[in-house]
Formats: structure tokens, C-alpha cells, sequence
């Protein structure tokens, strides 16, 4: 498959296994362990994939660890895929023949409850508008063009840079899905979480990003 997924991990040695076994193993597969105090780079190290490569990075930061990973991936499609995502059945397949150039997929949450259900279901229908949950594709020439993801932010780089990408290419929604980790909503609250992004949304910052392990 002519896709290249790229994955920052930071301290994610509970998620990562889960996440790389679900990668088909004909796609090639960049982990970027980016500040780990943990056994990410380990376990990622130790995955029985025949087209991974793990790298470890003494900076953390989500942006700088994509960038980092997009500079070595050797296919023109790239996937931006978060290390606690899941996907499921043949979304790469469907994202390595989509014709657009820029995209993301739908998503379901990794707990059965009716208020996170409701909630990625609203998240699923907001894709459309350019939003995305733990998973962006796009071309290289897209990423050259918007000039990658900005390093400057902790927070929303993933929504700056599609709706920049936006601009330059055709966007799409795949209709197949990933798994999204609900364990941010879980321990701090699904109002608070909520919330906060709609304020982020509204009053950009810069502040760091809680980290939820």
C-alpha cells in the first residue's frame, strides 16, 4: 500500500502495541517517540512489523515529532495518525485510494457509553466542516505547501493546518473509521473537555497541553 503513517508518541507505552497491530503491514509506519520518560520507544522497537522504523527524540511536541516524520516518509500520501487511535477494518486502504488530496475519516470512541457514542457521532458529522479527530491525510505537495504543522503550538495544530490545507486541496471525509480514546473525557469530565475546545476554538492559546496518561 503507497501510504506512509506518521505517529508522535509521547510517554504512550499503554497505548502504542494496540495501535501499530491494527497498521496493515504493507504500509509504512514512522513512530517519532518525541520527550519519553517512559517504554514508548521500547515496545514501538519491539513491534513485529516488516516496514516500521522508531526514532526517539529528545524534544517533545506533537507538531515537531510530525514533521520530523513527514520529512522521512518515502510515499507522496501521507496519514497523521495520533498513538492512541485505533484504526479500524479498511480505512487505510480507503484513504490510500482516495482521489482527494486532503482528508480525515470518521470516529468512534473505545467505550461503550451513550454520552461518548452521542459525542463521536458529533464529532463524525463536524469532519465535514474541517475538523478531525486523531487522524489527518493529505499529500506531500499539500504539507510542502502549508509548510507543515506549526511548532509554535501545543494546542489545535491539527485544526490550523487542515483548515490551511484546506485552501489548497480537495477535502473528504472517508467513511471508514478509527477508534478514538476516550481517556482524556473520562478523567477530566466530558463538559470540561467539551468546553474547552469550543473555547480554544473561540480564544486561540499557546499554553501547553495537559498530558493524560
Amino acid at each position: 500500500m503507497e501510504l506512509s503513517v506518521i505517529i508522535p508518541a509521547h510517554n504512550e507505552e499503554k497505548c502504542i502495541a494496540e495501535t501499530l497491530d491494527a497498521i496493515p503491514n504493507d504500509v509504512e509506519t514512522i513512530v517519532i517517540c518525541n520527550g519519553c520518560t517512559d517504554n514508548t520507544f521500547e515496545i514501538a522497537n519491539s513491534a513485529k512489523k516488516p516496514n516500521i522504523k522508531v526514532f526517539n527524540i529528545p524534544e517533545k511536541g506533537v507538531s515537531k515529532a510530525r514533521n520530523f516524520g513527514a520529512r522521512l516518509a518515502k510515499n507522496e500520501k501521507i496519514v497523521f495518525m495520533d498513538a492512541d487511535i485505533v484504526p479500524e477494518g479498511s480505512v487505510m486502504q480507503d484513504i490510500s485510494i482516495c482521489l482527494s488530496n486532503i482528508g480525515t475519516c470518521l470516529v468512534k470512541p473505545d467505550v461503550d457509553k451513550l454520552v461518548p457514542k452521542a459525542l463521536m457521532k458529533i464529532k463524525s458529522v463536524a469532519h465535514s466542516f474541517g475538523t478531525c479527530t486523531g487522524l489527518i491525510f493529505c499529500t506531500r505537495d499539500i504539507f510542502d505547501r502549508v509548510g507543515g504543522f506549526d511548532e509554535s503550538l501545543e494546542i489545535g495544530e491539527d485544526g490550523k493546518f487542515l483548515r490551511q490545507a484546506k485552501k489548497l486541496g480537495e477535502y473528504t471525509v472517508v467513511k471508514g473509521y478509527v477508534i478514538n480514546s476516550m481517556r482524556r473525557f473520562e478523567q477530566k469530565g466530558y463538559f470540561y473537555i467539551c468546553w474547552f475546545w469550543v473555547k480554544n476554538f473561540v480564544y486561540p492559546t499557546k499554553k501547553k497541553y495537559e498530558v493524560i496518561r
